[in-house]
């Protein structure tokens, strides 16, 4: 009877053990699961919203291209007109995009154009006239009206145009505008590059381009065109349940222009089914959960194949993995003289240093991309995310955008190894400021940025933070081969919900123009606050 019950309470120890055995690594497995998915969701979702953003830009640029074009031919001698038409024909052959070009006198009528096209008629109630009198004009897409009937249309689809006219003077005098009319049909043509390279990469992805405007599609699916979206976005990467019930993992952008073209706030938006985008986390779930059970298995057997002779160092082996799971232990017992239990603790304890150096290599590596290698300082990627946290805010920011004074100057006598010590003094100077939470970001090269709440700060008072940082930067920099000094000019200015942050920051760049061509050395503000 003593036998019997001895055998079965080892039977017993051995299937518990196996039991916790199995749970720690099924925690683990899941745990490893939940990051890894997470960390794949995120790159899927920034892959989307990197090709909105680059379409954005492509768009933007391809705009910008022919708006430097138009503006070239501000100059143009109206009193020749067989010139003037012979110029915008050459121009039209170059430039095929451009549908229609023509040149009116004051009064609206067209005197010049390709093709003679509309030459004598009369365009004086359309916009791409009535906007440009005083300085240039771009229009969003519409649709043909006076050229609906005489300009070639080989596909029968409804002639599509963005304006883009500037005013010609001479002597001062307002003498007419160049108006012209850009197909549409580059648009697409872009889109459908977009969408050939983006298919050989990832399936099942519709593009679209909507007007920001009246929120129509301009461009996408051919069910989709010239429709309103009711679906609403915010810039990057989200998941919306659109007009056909689906789920969508949703990357958007918007146009903000480039360089002097101002943009037509085109928001540009890539979606692509959640089925689809999230395939590989699923199957890299499945994987993860295959091998962790896997793992469970072998260990569930080897415990119980072992109870008889190792059930007391496992049990205390297990009970250290559970403390371990709390944060109340940091290594294993190491049983000595029980070679086998020795190898497990080992193995158990590698995976444990294993798996704590693989997070903490991935919050380094995320510290590192919110960082300015040189300064220490946040980068653009940190402000970016800072700005987004602010949607939640209901209180203002003061914003500076500072640049160094004679920096070039420095890096030109002693070399960029010092420029580079100076850059990292002036980062600790803007660390060590006494405000309340204040946010030092490195734009790039002599380039910062500050934002810190106002509080109840009155402009005065902001002058006042301006001027003791331009102070403090402005203190000599000792360093090994030299005492070096540089100044410092800010532009600010105020942002307050639910204004976008972005605009602000553009204020207070401007403003920053302003100190710098006022003499430098000085703190000025956005023109509404000055």
């Amino acid at each position: 009877m003593m036998k019997s019950f001895t055998m079965r309470l080892g039977l017993i120890l051995a299937l518990s053990i196996a039991t916790l055995v199995f749970l720690l690594t099924i925690a683990l497995t899941s745990l490893i699961s939940h990051r890894a998915s997470d960390a794949l969701e995120k790159e899927i979702g920034e892959r989307l919203s990197t090709t909105s953003h680059q379409l954005a830009d492509k768009l933007d640029f391809y705009m910008w291209s022919r708006y430097q074009e138009v503006q070239l031919l501000q100059g143009l001698d109206l009193e020749d007109r067989d010139e003037t038409r012979r110029l915008l024909d050459q121009v039209q052959t170059n430039i095929p995009a451009f549908s229609w070009m023509g040149v009116t006198d004051a009064a609206g009528t067209v005197v010049a154009s390709t093709n003679g096209i509309l030459e004598g008629a009369s365009i004086a109630e359309r916009p791409v006239y009535l906007e440009a009198q005083d300085a240039p004009f771009i229009g969003d897409v519409h649709e043909a009206v006076l050229l609906a009937e005489l300009l070639p249309n080989p596909t029968g689809e409804p002639l599509q145009f963005v304006d883009i006219s500037v005013p010609l003077f001479q002597g001062g005098s307002f003498q007419g505008v160049l108006a012209t009319h850009l197909s549409w049909t580059w648009g697409k043509e872009v889109l459908e590059h977009f969408n050939r390279t983006l298919h050989e990469q990832v399936d099942d992805t519709d593009l679209f381009v909507v007007s920001g405007r009246d929120n129509v599609v301009l461009l996408g699916p051919d069910d989709m065109v010239g429709k309103p979206l009711s679906v609403s976005f915010t810039e990057g990467a989200s998941v919306k349940e659109w007009d056909d019930g689906q789920d969508y993992l949703t990357g958007m952008s918007i146009g903000e222009g480039y360089d002097e073209y101002p943009g037509l706030g085109w928001q540009v938006v890539v979606r692509q089914p959640t089925a689809v985008a999230f395939a590989p986390v699923e199957t890299l779930e499945t994987r993860i959960l295959w091998i962790g059970l896997l793992a469970s298995l072998v260990t569930a057997v080897l415990g119980w194949l072992l109870a008889s002779i190792v059930t007391r160092p496992l049990k205390r082996i297990t009970e250290t993995a559970s403390l371990m799971e709390q944060g109340k232990a940091n290594t294993f017992p190491h049983q000595s003289g029980i070679k086998e239990i020795d190898s497990l603790a080992f193995a158990l304890e590698s995976l444990v240093t294993s798996l704590t150096k693989s997070e903490s290599e991935r919050v380094h590596f995320e510290k590192l991309a919110n960082r300015d290698a040189l300064t220490g300082l946040s980068n653009r990627v940190a402000l970016r995310e800072q700005l987004n946290q602010l949607h939640t805010s209901k209180e203002p920011y003061v914003f500076f955008y500072l640049d160094l004074d004679g920096f070039k100057a420095v890096n030109d006598t002693y070399g960029h190894a010092v420029g580079d010590e100076v850059l990292v003094e002036v980062a600790h100077r803007l660390r060590a400021l006494p405000l309340e939470d204040v946010y030092p970001v490195r734009l790039s090269g002599d380039e910062f940025f500050l934002m810190f709440p106002r509080t109840e700060r009155s402009t005065q008072q902001i002058r006042e933070v301006g001027n003791t940082l331009i102070d403090t930067i402005s203190k000599p920099i000792t360093l090994d081969i030299a005492s070096v000094k540089v100044g410092a000019s800010i532009g600010a200015s105020i942002w307050s919900p639910p204004e976008p942050p972005h605009i602000a920051i553009e204020q207070a760049d401007d403003a920053l123009y302003r100190s710098k061509a006022n003499g430098k050395h000085q703190l000025s503000f956005h023109e509404s606050l000055s």
